[in-house]
């Protein structure tokens, strides 16, 4: 088995959702912190098929590099 080269993204399996994993980083928000996106399939040939369709939209322009998905955690106050 050989490896991915830098950017090409990644495949894992998470055992406890039983899925492959594809994730990719797509750049780095104002902190330095990762932008990573991520797909999930039943089979590892369907993650590979979801980690190159964002790549290809990542080079078509279809992904912004600049902008990180909003967290859904609320701040905790007081």
């Amino acid at each position: 088995m050989t490896r991915r080269a830098k950017g090409d993204g990644g495949l894992s399996w998470d055992a406890a959702r039983e899925r492959w994993v594809a994730s990719a980083t797509i750049g780095y928000d104002g902190r330095g912190k990762r932008i990573v996106r991520r797909g999930r399939g039943r089979t590892k040939t369907e993650a590979k098929n979801k980690l190159h369709q964002l790549l290809r939209d990542l080079e078509d322009g279809l992904v912004s590099r600049t902008t990180a998905t909003p967290s859904l955690r609320r701040s905790r106050t007081g």
